[in-house]
């Protein structure tokens, strides 16, 4: 029988890192959760005694002076042979690109399969990367940004897009266009539903991709 994947668990809610843990103890001896930890700091404690194969690490610590990123940054600075897979409740591709800069080899959403968690373990564990597929799906969209949605944004979203990728308020944004802050929201709403952004930086960057004005 193949000796089994050693998994690290690390998130500050401890009834998760319980279920997720209840979770991997059922894989027929594939992995074997070896440890688990509440913050960065004990992480980085206890990967320097026992080191695991892949470390699934939280993103979000509630808090926290350091979010996942900063944490798998400061992991694998130390230990760069560590396999880190990101779960996370956000799909900004922001954020996702954030992970993998500082180190990471696979991001996926805390709502994914144990099929597919399993399948990310491997891969990361075999010194692949690995996207769960509505990672993939953000960073398709962001690298191809469709004709379609390009074409449907309306005259008054790209008049309220530039103020307010510029960084103005919905108040100034309104008196500016002199309409109501309202339909300014309405607007900012359909431009992030459009163009998949989850942010004024990445609605700016979906612009400059298409050739929109941004000034």
């Amino acid at each position: 029988m193949p000796t089994p994947l050693r998994i690290a668990l690390v998130d500050d809610q401890e009834l998760f890192l319980e279920s997720l843990s209840a979770l991997l103890s059922n894989t027929n001896g594939e992995v074997e959760v070896i440890w688990s930890a509440l913050s960065g700091e004990e992480a980085l404690e206890k990967v320097g005694a026992e080191r695991p194969d892949v470390l699934l690490l939280d993103y979000s610590f509630k808090g926290a002076s350091q979010d996942g990123g900063e944490i798998c940054r400061l992991l694998t600075d130390q230990f760069p042979e560590l396999g880190v897979l990101m779960l996370s409740v956000s799909r900004e591709i922001a954020v996702i690109r954030e992970t993998l800069q500082k180190g990471a080899r696979g991001y996926a959403s805390k709502e994914i399969s144990k099929a597919e968690l399993l399948r990310g373990i491997r891969a990361v564990a075999s010194g692949n990367y690995f996207l769960d597929q509505t990672a993939l799906s953000e960073v398709i969209r962001y690298i191809l940004p469709s004709k379609t949605l390009k074409a449907s944004l309306t005259p008054r979203e790209l008049e309220v897009a530039v103020p307010y990728t510029r960084g103005k308020t919905i108040r100034e944004i309104a008196a500016s266009l002199f309409i109501s802050e309202d339909t300014v929201e309405s607007h900012i709403k359909n431009l992030r539903s459009k163009t998949g952004a989850g942010s004024r930086f990445e609605v700016a960057e979906w612009l400059k991709k298409n050739g929109l004005p941004e000034e």
